[in-house]
């Protein structure tokens, strides 16, 4: 015995399977890691919530995997950086301690992702939080302005930019990946440089490469790592309009999203490192208050240290480096910060590359 399916029916049911193959979130709204829908349910920030440059970092936030408000602390970063972008717990301590040490308040271990708040109280004045420049966050940003062409705005989504970094991924069969990133990057440079009369790209401007890997390694679904234009796009709240404007929404984890299977690990962010930059070097350096009035910083990241180890001792050298001329006037203040960084990356840099902070010979 058996029933006749009417053409109609049997049509639309083909239809249906088709659509559900060709675009999953209609085949279920349900995301596919249960704990993360209930523990970590998606809200967009309220008037007080503080969100910055860092669009990893604002999802985050969203999805309470740090705290709502944008006021977090050095464990809570760690944990995050690990439970839901499966980042390494190396490469994890390693971007907590920089933010924090650089940007926040390394006795709380607090650090604001955004401005600077009354939350997070500093040893003598009040950190200046993540948007701060030259430090955690610099120029060519992949979706930010440069601080001095926007006015002090360095946080907010700038959507000709992502319209500029999706144009160059057409390129790359619209994918987000290595070639795509490394071009663009190379791309925003020229532009800044061209452009800013203060024009910075020091050599902790290197950790932009490493930040520019995250949108292939540890942004795509787990279940496949393709960085397409639907998870990028919903990780940097970035929404196109009827007009074909890219305006700027609260970023949020994609449907049907899962971490990465594997952590990934310092190593494995210097070996993209390398990979970005090699195929499009730049200098190190910035302009003297006019476009194109570029000098050459005399720390550069050489052919010989073109290597995993080579390149994890000159981020970790100009970490330190970094700190006495930026952080504040005071001397004690540099030195205590110093200590917090040695103290949580020593193990790391020199125990895995063998770049122990007493190799470097501090200004």
């Amino acid at each position: 015995m058996y029933y006749k399916v009417s053409p109609i029916i049997f049509f639309i049911w083909i239809l249906l399977i088709v659509q559900c193959i060709s675009f999953p979130h209609l085949a279920s709204k349900r995301n596919l890691d249960p704990e993360q829908a209930s523990l970590y349910p998606f809200i967009p920030p309220g008037p007080n919530d503080i969100r910055g440059p860092c669009p990893g970092l604002n999802t985050a936030a969203n999805h309470g995997y740090i705290n709502r408000s944008g006021i977090t602390n050095f464990d809570e970063l760690v944990k995050m950086q690990q439970v839901l972008y499966n980042a390494g717990l190396d490469l994890a301590i390693v971007l907590a301690t920089v933010g924090v040490a650089l940007d926040g308040d390394i006795i709380t271990g607090k650090v604001s992702i955004g401005k600077q708040s009354s939350e997070v109280p500093g040893i003598l004045t009040t950190p200046a939080g993540l948007n701060s420049h030259n430090r955690f966050e610099s120029d060519t940003s992949l979706t930010r302005n440069d601080i001095f062409l926007a006015n002090g705005d360095d946080f907010s989504f700038n959507g000709t930019l992502f319209e500029m970094m999706y144009n160059e991924s057409l390129n790359n069969g619209g994918l987000f990946n290595a070639k795509t990133l490394s071009k663009y990057r190379y791309n925003r440079y020229q532009q800044s440089k061209a452009e800013n009369g203060q024009f910075a790209f020091l050599p902790q401007s290197v950790l932009l490469y490493g930040a520019a890997s995250f949108l292939y390694e540890l942004f795509p679904n787990g279940t496949d790592m393709l960085p397409t234009l639907n998870v990028i796009s919903s990780f940097f709240g970035a929404q196109r309009t009827d007009c074909g404007e890219w305006i700027g929404i609260p970023e949020r984890i994609p449907p049907n999203w899962v971490k990465r299977k594997t952590p990934y690990s310092l190593v494995d962010v210097n070996i993209q490192i390398l990979k970005l930059f090699i195929a499009n070097p730049v200098l190190f350096g910035g302009n003297t208050g006019k476009p194109n009035s570029f000098i050459i910083d005399p720390q550069q990241l050489e052919i010989n240290n073109q290597t995993v180890s080579g390149v994890a001792c000159f981020i970790y050298q100009a970490i330190l480096s970094v700190t006495p001329s930026e952080v504040g006037p005071a001397v004690t203040i540099p030195a205590s910060i110093l200590s917090f960084i040695i103290d949580k990356l020593d193990p790391i840099f020199g125990t895995q590359f063998g770049c122990p902070s007493t190799k470097f010979r501090l200004p």
